[in-house]
């Protein structure tokens, strides 16, 4: 496990409506990941295919209502709504995100929530499945976060969730200039590899089912977002990444630590399949 102690759910929350602006111009409304099937695809399709990947191991959702944790600006809650559940809600801690994915839907079988996922005032029982693209290692009650799913999903629910991990033994190198400074620049106050993940999800209650290493799908998305830096260094984004009054300008050298990490192994992209 990497960690990084100091991070608070303020912080969290701080760094995405602080970068709102930046993120959307580096990665678009899809605050993920992409997942390359083919070489040829482009990063729009890279990242629908994601969401479209994790919305397939949750089976047949016609109908069904569902949690999106961590929603973000809530495009893969559109996505379910499209592929046929009944409703869904989404959780984010960003003031930015919330409203920028109310504004941007329609909806009526969308609900978008302001909040802490660990702190939510779901009843028990609500959801007939749930899925989190990326949330995870901004969680930093690791095992409650699994018990609240445990909790609000029905028996025989699924919950599929994709997040960032960690190699079982990174070398002293790469805790200190890659992963360590991921967690600090990033905001994540840990970084777990699949083992220490299982070991939650056991501990939980929740049945595991599978788990998928997409490390070799994703990590082109680094590469394409080192190269679109250049878009950020315009005359405002060079005004923000170079006064050190703002507290989330070293995130733009998260690009290039996570695009290394893909290259050594020390950092990995996994998807988890559960079940309640």
């Amino acid at each position: 496990m990497i960690q990084s102690t100091e991070t608070t759910i303020d912080e969290i929350s701080h760094h995405y409506d602080e970068l709102d602006d930046f993120y959307r111009e580096l990665w678009g409304v899809h605050l993920h990941h992409g997942l390359w099937e083919s070489p040829f695809d482009s990063k729009e399709e890279a990242v629908i295919n994601l969401s479209r990947k994790v919305l397939s191991h949750l089976g047949d959702i016609s109908r069904k209502h569902l949690i999106d944790i961590g929603c973000g600006y809530g495009e893969t809650s559109k996505l379910a709504l499209l592929q046929g559940a009944g409703s869904v809600t989404g959780i984010t801690l960003s003031q930015k995100q919330f409203h920028f994915a109310r504004l941007h839907s329609d909806q009526l079988a969308l609900n978008y929530v302001l909040g802490d996922w660990l702190k939510n005032n779901f009843a028990d029982n609500t959801f007939d499945g749930a899925f989190s693209i990326e949330c995870f290692s901004h969680i930093k009650d690791k095992k409650h976060f699994f018990e609240e799913i445990k909790r609000t999903l029905r028996p025989g629910g699924k919950f599929v969730m994709t997040a960032w991990l960690c190699d079982e033994d990174p070398s002293t190198f790469d805790k200190k200039l890659i992963l360590g400074p991921i967690c600090k620049e990033g905001r994540l106050p840990s970084l777990l590899s699949e083992k220490e993940v299982l070991v939650y999800i056991e501990e939980s209650g929740l049945t595991f089912k599978e788990h998928i290493d997409l490390g070799s799908k994703v990590w082109r998305t680094w590469l394409i977002s080192s190269r679109q830096l250049m878009k950020l260094l315009n005359i405002r984004g060079v005004r923000y990444f170079l006064n050190n009054k703002n507290s989330e300008r070293r995130f733009v050298l998260s690009v290039l630590r996570i695009l290394a990490g893909y290259r050594k192994g020390c950092f990995k992209y996994g998807l988890f399949i559960m079940e309640n």
